[in-house]
């Protein structure tokens, strides 16, 4: 069967797969909340074959960048698979819970544990849309890092528009939730130790239901030992670009990425165009970072951004994650050039190095 790209509400569901024991399926959402410079994520995926769930929300803004000083962080790596649970329709031991309410329309989320509470309502505001193959029937040339395709079973990856509506409760208080989102699906075999390295970039806005945009950026040009990381231009594989309420795949298009001295991403600009001919420029300035360790050996700089484009001034995200292996090569790097990195504390006039 292999790599699926059209439109199919099964893929709602688990799916038959494969026996390999990282056999996955995974899902995201990300919401902001810009007069707080709040960003945050509810994010899950199911190991079947391991009876393994992992799944918690996070939430974050500039006063910490850590999974131990961040806002609030319950992304709990070790949950079992409860009895009768489906992709989206679950209560987990951590309290996270969701219903499907219209298959890939709409879902509703919950959570309450140690003075976090969640309670958010998703809603597409466009159709999915599946990563498509190449000319050649091939998969993304980025995504294909994520996914092995061995053998006679359905994979596959999309993106979703949409809006998050409802509220969270951080320490007592009601911060309300109103805001475009994305929701993200994949399955099958995910390991844990990805054999390429991968570097890439997956920035993200909808600032209404007629408006917005997700690419994905990966480091495709260059191998490890040529990547410098900083002052490069990657490559824009795939994505979606709404205009006018139009939803059209990008077909070609740049992403270039202004970097801190740590290597999180300051600010970036991107250049695409899609499938109808319409041009893209979208200019995006971080105001947020998460440093969250994804998958084992990857290491994801997930950001609030704040974006230009179309003549409007809109709040979304951007994702730039790279292998263990590439960062800890490219701190070397850094450490050589900036000594001063090893002593950047809080109580450090540095401190923090790219303001609020």
């Amino acid at each position: 069967m292999g790599w699926s790209d059209q439109i199919d509400v099964s893929d709602e569901h688990w799916h038959q797969g494969s026996t390999d024991p990282y056999w996955s399926e995974n899902t995201l959402f990300g919401f902001t909340v810009p007069e707080r410079n709040i960003c945050g994520f509810v994010y899950w995926y199911w190991r079947p074959n391991m009876n393994l769930v992992v799944a918690g929300p996070a939430v974050w803004d500039h006063t910490g960048e850590d999974v131990y000083n961040c806002l609030y962080y319950g992304w709990d790596q070790h949950l079992a698979i409860p009895p009768n649970s489906d992709m989206y329709d679950f209560t987990l031991s951590n309290s996270l819970s969701c219903e499907m309410i219209t298959p890939q329309k709409e879902y509703h989320i919950t959570y309450d544990k140690n003075g976090f509470k969640l309670d958010l309502t998703w809603t597409a505001t466009a159709e999915p849309h599946y990563m498509k193959l190449s000319k050649g029937g091939e998969e993304d040339p980025g995504i294909k890092n994520w996914v092995a395709k061995d053998g006679d079973y359905s994979v596959g990856h999309y993106e979703h528009a949409g809006w998050f509506n409802g509220h969270i409760e951080l320490e007592g208080e009601r911060i309300e939730i109103n805001c475009g989102a994305l929701r993200d699906r994949g399955w099958g075999p995910r390991h844990a130790d990805i054999k390429d390295p991968l570097r890439a970039g997956w920035p993200y806005c909808f600032a209404s239901p007629q408006s917005g945009f997700h690419l994905y950026d990966p480091q495709t040009t260059l191998s490890f030992e040529e990547d410098p990381i900083e002052g490069t231009t990657e490559t824009i594989t795939t994505g979606l670009y709404i205009r006018d309420g139009v939803k059209a795949q990008v077909v070609s298009g740049t992403r270039t990425a202004v970097r801190g001295r740590d290597g999180r991403v300051l600010s970036q600009v991107i250049d695409a165009v899609d499938e109808l001919g319409r041009e893209l420029h979208a200019e995006g300035q971080t105001m947020n970072w998460l440093k969250w360790p994804i998958n084992s050996d990857i290491i994801n700089w997930w950001s609030m951004v704040k974006w230009e484009f179309d003549g409007q001034v809109a709040y979304g995200e951007d994702q730039d994650f790279m292998n263990f292996r590439h960062y800890r090569r490219y701190w070397r790097r850094l450490l050589e050039k900036d000594p001063g990195l090893l002593h950047c504390f809080p109580d450090s006039p540095d401190y923090p190095p790219y303001g609020k």
